[in-house]
């Protein structure tokens, strides 16, 4: 168990990114022993949560702290057994968070920007990564020892994205970078099963814009070239967040062939928008079509503040190159984010998604609820939760047995207001409105975070 300084101690400045559960915790913990369960886990539900999410150890400037530059911390929880046997949580060892608390630098390449590896956490290839879209991937341990920078035996050499899909009939990972630091402001690359690189190439864009995300299908991706630019005079004031919304430079999608030349990328403009996260994508004849959250605006406030003035709903985009046309669908009125779909329809047509509902309520962004999508039936069906309840992005894990998008799990993290503990929920996905099969209290606070993966127990033990 090792102690940092409580970084929230004695601040004396308002800052919603460090109240509540958006502050972080001070203490990292292994636990493993058996965890108190209300209900009963399924005993086919056998692998290893993993969750990332920022943790800062050291805030030297609280008012001008946001949730984005928090230093990686991962949670696991194992369940094994219909228990769930374990429990820990580990900084990831970056540069930046040696330089911070005066530790030994982690092994493997130097970045261009020594980043804080706390977006999302993969396994791929037999590498666990630690993800965040402004430098290399960090390799860690199933026990959430960092490894060493991976830069996959020298081949990366540039920042990976957060948010790589892997698809499921070759195994392969398909990704991308952005780079303030250009041209090229953006490649595109691909992993084969093994985890070796076997495809890189640039694409032409005229400026580095925020691209969190992208669309992966069974024979291409798609490129969000949208209007959050990067902003050099933010950057030299010293912009924890150095971007903002400029609709004027516009906003377009671009189409590739899987494994195809940057240079032979079709882009299609539309109407200027944002999105973070793709659901899904897929192909429908000569069209691509995503599934996405939808801001009209982002980054259009003061630096340093929240992120923007509108909230994201989920719309569908149907993008024909042939026609240089992007027709859109509103999927839903309310508002969500963090979309996650099961792993074995990346890049197919589905039926199923799954989402976090986002209020404002309270003063800054959380999730209030979780939201089971049918695209078949055009359903939206709700899993409420009590006003004092905060649940995470809902993770899907299909049963062994599952034959559809919806047979297995929806895995949770969630916040209690009242004991001020997380716990992690286990939902039916298929009888998603029904009480949890199972509520695993966990010994620690897990603060507001950003993404996770299931690691089945044979992919890492």
């Amino acid at each position: 168990m090792t102690d940092v300084d409580d970084p929230t101690r004695s601040l004396g400045v308002e800052n919603p990114y460090l109240q509540g559960n958006f502050a972080p915790v001070s203490t990292e913990r292994t636990v493993e022993r058996p965890l108190e369960v209300v209900g009963a886990i399924p005993p086919a539900l056998e692998g290893l949560l993993l969750r990332n999410g920022p943790n800062p150890a050291v805030i030297s400037d609280p008012g001008r702290y946001h949730w984005f530059s928090g230093d990686g911390m991962i949670h696991a929880v194992e369940l094994r057994d219909g228990a769930a046997v374990s429990y820990r949580n580990r900084w990831v060892r970056t540069r930046k968070l040696a330089e911070e608390i005066g530790s030994a630098a982690p092994h493997g390449p130097i970045e261009p920007i020594n980043g804080p590896a706390n977006t999302h956490v993969v396994e791929h290839g037999g590498r666990i990564l630690a993800l965040v879209e402004s430098g290399l991937p960090h390799r860690i341990s199933a026990g959430l020892e960092t490894l060493c920078v991976e830069d996959f035996d020298g081949m990366l050499t540039s920042p990976m994205t957060a948010h790589p899909h892997v698809d499921p009939a070759t195994g392969g990972m398909a990704f991308f970078g952005y780079d303030v630091f250009g041209p090229p402001f953006l490649r595109y690359h691909e992993l084969d099963r093994s985890g070796s690189l076997i495809h890189s190439t640039a694409v032409e864009i005229p400026r580095a814009t925020m691209q969190h995300d992208f669309g992966v299908t069974a024979t291409r991706v798609a490129f969000l070239d949208l209007p959050v630019v990067f902003d050099i005079d933010l950057a030299t004031s010293g912009a924890l967040l150095p971007f903002s919304w400029k609709p004027e430079a516009g906003a377009r999608i671009g189409i590739l062939e899987r494994g195809g030349d940057g240079a032979d990328v079709r882009w299609v403009g539309f109407d200027p928008c944002f999105v973070f996260h793709v659901m899904n994508a897929f192909d429908d004849g000569a069209a691509v079509v995503l599934d996405v959250c939808r801001y009209d605006s982002s980054f259009d406030t003061k630096e340093g503040q929240v992120i923007g003035t509108t909230l994201p709903t989920l719309e569908r985009w149907r993008v024909d190159p042939a026609a240089n046309r992007v027709s859109t669908t509103a999927l839903d009125d309310r508002t969500v984010e963090f979309p996650r779909i099961d792993d074995a329809m990346v890049g197919r047509p589905y039926r199923f998604g799954y989402c976090a509902e986002v209020s404002r309520l309270t003063g800054s962004d959380q999730f209030v609820g979780l939201v089971r999508y049918d695209f078949v039936r055009d359903e939206a069906i709700g899993h409420e939760f009590s006003e004092h309840l905060f649940p995470g992005e809902p993770v899907f894990v299909r049963a062994p047995d599952g034959r559809s998008d919806d047979e297995g799990w929806v895995l949770s993290v969630v916040y209690d207001a009242t004991t001020e503990m997380s716990d992690l929920y286990i939902l039916d996905a298929s009888s998603f409105t029904k009480a949890p099969d199972a509520i695993v209290h966990l010994p620690a606070r897990v603060p507001y975070g950003f993404h996770g993966s299931w690691i089945p127990a044979e992919r890492y033990r």
